[in-house]
């Protein structure tokens, strides 16, 4: 998958959650809606190293699959809010 491909998914998946107006989603950098999904919102941890990112993003098929890769590769959070 490319970066752009996966940033597009996390889009539409933020446009079907219908939490944040269409046209303020629109104006978010490709890294910066990625960087969010793999970001604890209590702590700011990132759940992956800027290398596993770059992995995870190679070898997922579409969004799921990127968060399952995420999940693989990723460090065992230790925030209360951890999934």
């Amino acid at each position: 998958m490319q970066q752009a491909d996966l940033a597009h998914a996390l889009r539409q998946r933020q446009y079907a959650y219908g939490l944040v107006p269409p046209a303020l989603i629109e104006t978010i950098a490709d890294e910066a809606i990625i960087g969010s999904y793999i970001t604890c919102a209590s702590c700011g941890e990132k759940q992956v190293t800027p290398q596993q990112l770059h992995v995870a993003i190679f070898l997922a098929k579409d969004a799921d699959g990127f968060f399952t890769i995420c999940d693989q590769l990723g460090r065992k959070h230790s925030g209360k809010d951890a999934r």
